[in-house]
């Protein structure tokens, strides 16, 4: 009587199926990343941060001709400025004009409805002495 290893592989299988589906009770969803936050992390998408430069299989690779520093920049940037195009195409496309709120200003009156007894032409900025 030997013990079947296609029944006990097909029972692992599962039950780590399940256990990988089934998400743990106290956990709460996460909450989804600002535009300002994603662009952060876009930015160090490819060619990381200071503490993952620094590592020493980074520095191996480097040595080693395997992993190129401003490759990984230009492929940051790229991914930025396409993110960037994205964002603004968004921003700027789902309205034909884009309104902005209008700002606080301290003038109530324009120069043209002040009675002005030195300047002879209405409209004008120049002030003309002898006419």
């Amino acid at each position: 009587m030997g013990i079947q290893l296609n029944h006990i592989s097909g029972l692992t299988l599962a039950l780590l199926a399940a256990a990988v589906v089934a998400a743990p009770a106290g956990q709460s969803q996460e909450t989804p990343q600002t535009i300002p936050e994603a662009l952060d992390d876009l930015t160090t998408t490819y060619s990381g941060n200071h503490f993952e430069n620094r590592s020493l299989s980074r520095q191996a690779k480097r040595i080693l001709g395997l992993d190129f520093p401003d490759r990984a920049l230009d492929w940051d940037a790229d991914a930025t400025a396409a993110a960037v195009r994205d964002i603004m195409l968004l921003q700027n496309t789902s309205d034909p004009t884009i309104r902005v709120p209008d700002l606080a200003t301290p003038y109530t009156t324009t120069l043209l409805t002040m009675p002005s007894t030195s300047t002879p032409y209405v409209g004008s900025e120049f002030i003309f002495e002898g006419l």
